[in-house]
């Protein structure tokens, strides 16, 4: 990742394109990157094994300022980090900035619209946006 900061990389963006790191992994890797990088710190998640959203939760937590997803998480193989899930528990249930608090409101719009692009019925348990969730 040296060489990317150094040939003038703004981000350098970690990833776990085989979608199976922990959580806690992430948090030790992300750490290690932003004490030997100047340069800011991204993360690219897919979803393999369940953690992607978590992946980059712990990510933000250590310092990473952009995460990279998919509305509804959808994705190659078993998708990528769901922003409908992430976006509001790095800005509302961690505090951090990431889009502008009225437009989290729109994000369960946003994901009907995708599903129905898509062709896909909504998956009402889905977290944060789905039917089902808060009742």
């Amino acid at each position: 990742w040296k060489a990317a900061e150094e040939a003038g990389a703004d981000f350098v963006v970690l990833c776990d394109t085989n979608g199976g790191t922990l959580a806690s992994e992430v948090a030790k890797i992300t750490a290690v990157a932003k004490k030997e990088l100047s340069c800011q710190v991204g993360i690219h998640t897919h979803n393999d094994i369940g953690l992607a959203v978590a992946n980059a939760v712990s990510a933000v937590e250590q310092g990473a300022t952009q995460v990279q997803g998919t509305i509804n998480g959808y994705g190659e193989r078993t998708g990528n980090c769901n922003l409908t899930s992430a976006i509001p528990n790095i800005s509302l249930k961690m505090g951090r900035r990431s889009i502008p608090k009225s437009r989290i409101k729109k994000l369960r719009d946003l994901s009907r619209f995708v599903d129905e692009v898509a062709n896909i019925i909504p998956d009402r348990r889905q977290p944060w946006v789905g039917g089902t969730a808060f009742a």
